[in-house]
């Protein structure tokens, strides 16, 4: 059997596509060549937030003084105003203008203060004035922001205030080591505010969460916390993919220093921390972001996206700079482990990945009109992007949320790729909304647990926000319906629950099982929490009810966390080995695998128990985990025993594997061990109740 490609060059199955590849590595490769040659290093180029925004420095006379300066190349006249001159513009604010593009202050040390209130009045050159309604003296934000308030009496109206701490935050806690197949607990900081301290118009603070819950992330087995909307943006209800100010972290749930605070406490935990960074596009707002920053649309294309809002042009050399500055900024001012970039599709096609379905790799290539249909310069975006976080980081972890399945994406530039350490599985949660609906075969689930190139290394996941907001439900609401409310305690047995959970279980653990480089999980799903996101405007978390032994909920949060702990934490070595295939019955809907020394057996029959018989790598069994346990609102017909249940494979005859004989309860997964250390296995077994 010939080896599996390591990349998407060698992929015999791309070869009509290599031209695409090499002209990926050539421009990655050329451009990376002009960098170098030009401004010394990657790391040097990301440097606009260095240069541009206000700074302290010293002028030709020997002063210390505020310099500031604005790329706005469209512009004809530039003010700062501040809280101290009322917001009024006066000639000596006045910004002069540069050959280049920039807009330069010189300001006396004293005139600007922690705390100091600051915004910019444009007057847009004539080339701008034809093609923008904005008025000829127009409310910006500055670009640089480091932080960025919401007027507490006037909510449409945002501000910037100078962040000049007296005493700054001091880091304590060194970042841990890339966790191997990361566990990631997708969160919001304003929507994990306790039910019970919860207003109408409050959300949760980044004290809250590194007080209560990164510890609860920590306890329940997971490795890395992925936040979402963290960069400042005006729509609260975008849930931050509608990005204002790319500098600031969100004012709503507390201080720059105190979110430095949260990544601090998270690493003394042992966590890793990624932002959710939508640098495919923007808020479409004037007066509070980027868009029409110097009264033109320069940084962005004409065309809006599926989301209404602009998307960036790549083709502008600032554009790029820029994004790759705040991808710099956040790593080096706030030690953010790495980055979950939002929307990769919407920068890799021309026509934003709206124009064509995705149903077979040439639509990755080629348009509806066999037209080629790659963005250059997004491709080669990409490709800086993840080399200047491996470059400042190389611990840092990388992910693309990417729906089109374009080859490569986790290969480095120079192999064809564009260098990101993982892609989400996105025809996963798709594929688990199609079973609720409608049963789905077993190979047809196999396929779909496993369906990626050997080179491509992927997370998987049964849900993420995607499948709770903007009116979707929750898979744990499409099992379940209103019935969540009324039989959710233990002793209210109702047959749509109790069919439900056992699948919600099963769905789950095979997810994990199967998962190829990692497991994602949004935040109170694994305890199947009862509300929509989008109930109310400002959704929180019942974390109560994992705590109430009386309910069911608490029951799912264990089986969550023995998956974590008792599974991928006790049997790591055993998750960064590929799964290996071992039986599927149709009729019965039995699925069977391996994964290192562990043997995962699913019953997806809601009404026969099954007597099985199939072959395995020869050895003695032992039972260790059953979703049928009634720790975890099971029935208690297949339990874990102590001393656990044993099973010995029977030789076959010419052939290396035995022959296993396992029975399994409807709507049942039994996880097995083949024994290598008894005593070990047996220690992290948990007695069930």
């Amino acid at each position: 059997m010939a080896p599996s490609p390591a990349n998407p060059l060698e992929d015999p199955s791309l070869e009509a596509y290599r031209p695409f590849l090499l002209r990926r590595r050539h421009n990655h490769n050329a451009e990376m060549e002009r960098i170098r040659t030009r401004f010394g290093s990657l790391r040097s180029y990301a440097n606009l937030h260095k240069i541009l925004g206000p700074h302290r420095t010293v002028n030709a006379a020997g002063e210390s003084v505020w310099r500031w300066r604005e790329y706005m190349p469209q512009a004809a006249a530039v003010w700062l105003t501040t809280d101290r001159l009322g917001f009024q513009r006066h000639a000596r604010y006045r910004f002069r203008h540069r050959a280049d593009g920039i807009f330069e202050l010189e300001l006396p040390c004293d005139e600007l203060r922690h705390g100091t209130y600051t915004e910019l009045r444009i007057e847009p050159g004539s080339a701008a004035q034809k093609n923008t309604e904005a008025p000829l003296s127009a409310k910006r934000i500055p670009a640089f922001a480091a932080w960025v308030e919401q007027d507490a009496t006037v909510p449409a109206q945002w501000c910037a205030r100078m962040w000049l701490p007296e005493n700054p935050y001091v880091f304590r806690h060194r970042r841990p080591k890339r966790p191997p197949f990361p566990r990631i607990y997708e969160a919001h900081v304003g929507m994990a505010q306790a039910a019970h301290e919860h207003g109408q118009d409050s959300v949760g603070t980044y004290r809250h969460f590194s007080l209560h819950i990164l510890r609860r992330i920590r306890e329940s087995g997971y490795t890395t916390v992925q936040l979402m909307g963290i960069l400042e943006h005006p729509l609260y209800r975008s849930f931050g993919y509608q990005v204002s100010n790319y500098f600031a972290p969100s004012s709503r749930y507390g201080t720059p220093d105190q979110f430095r605070e949260l990544v601090d406490t998270a690493h003394g935990l042992g966590l890793t921390v990624i932002l959710d960074i939508p640098h495919g596009h923007a808020s479409p707002n004037t007066e509070q972001g980027l868009a029409r920053y110097d009264g033109s649309s320069y940084f962005f294309t004409d065309k809006l996206n599926q989301w209404g809002t602009p998307s960036f042009d790549f083709s502008q050399e600032m554009a790029r700079r820029f994004l790759l500055s705040n991808c710099r900024y956040w790593l080096e001012e706030f030690r953010i482990d790495g980055f979950r970039f939002d929307a990769v599709g919407n920068m890799l096609y021309h026509d934003l990945g709206m124009d064509d379905d995705f149903s077979h790799v040439h639509r990755c290539f080629y348009g509806k009109h066999n037209e080629p249909r790659a963005n250059i310069d997004g491709e080669m975006y990409l490709g800086l992007a993840n080399t200047l976080v491996h470059t400042l980081t190389p611990s840092a972890i990388s992910i693309a949320e990417e729906f089109s399945g374009m080859p490569g994406l986790t290969c480095a530039p120079e192999e064809g790729g564009l260098g990101f350490d993982y892609r989400f599985a996105m025809g996963i949660p798709d594929y688990w909304e199609k079973c609720i609906v409608s049963p789905r075969d077993m190979g047809s689930l196999w396929h779909e647990m496993t369906n990626h190139r050997a080179y491509d290394r992927t997370i998987s996941y049964v849900e993420c926000h995607d499948q709770c907001i903007n009116g979707d439900d929750a898979m744990i609401w499409r099992l379940l319906g209103d019935d969540m409310y009324h039989y959710m305690a233990f002793g209210a047995d109702n047959w749509n629950v109790s069919r439900g959970l056992a699948f919600y279980r099963l769905m789950r653990l095979v997810t994990l099982a199967a998962a190829d480089a990692g497991y994602l999980n949004f935040m109170g799903n694994e305890f199947g929490h009862p509300e929509w996101l989008d109930a109310e405007e400002r959704a929180h978390r019942q974390w109560h009810l994992t705590e109430r032994a009386d309910l069911k909920y608490a029951a799912l949060a264990s089986w969550d966390k023995a998956q974590m702990l008792e599974l991928v934490r006790a049997f790591l070595p055993d998750f960064l080995k590929p799964p290996l295939f071992r039986f599927i019955h149709e009729e019965k809907r039995i699925l069977a695998f391996e994964r290192g020394c562990l043997l995962f057996v699913f019953n997806f029959h809601e009404l026969e128990p099954q007597n099985m018989l199939f072959a395995v790598t020869p050895g003695k069994y032992t039972e260790i985990l059953s979703s049928d346990e009634k720790r975890f609102a099971g029935h208690g017909n297949l339990a874990i025993t102590l001393p656990p249940t044993e099973h010995f494979t029977a030789p076959l005859p010419h052939r290396p594997e035995g022959d296993i004989s396992l029975y399994l309860p409807p709507m049942v997964a039994l996880v097995l061990a083949r024994e290598k250390n008894p005593q070990k296995l047996l220690d992290n077994l948990c007695p069930a109740t």
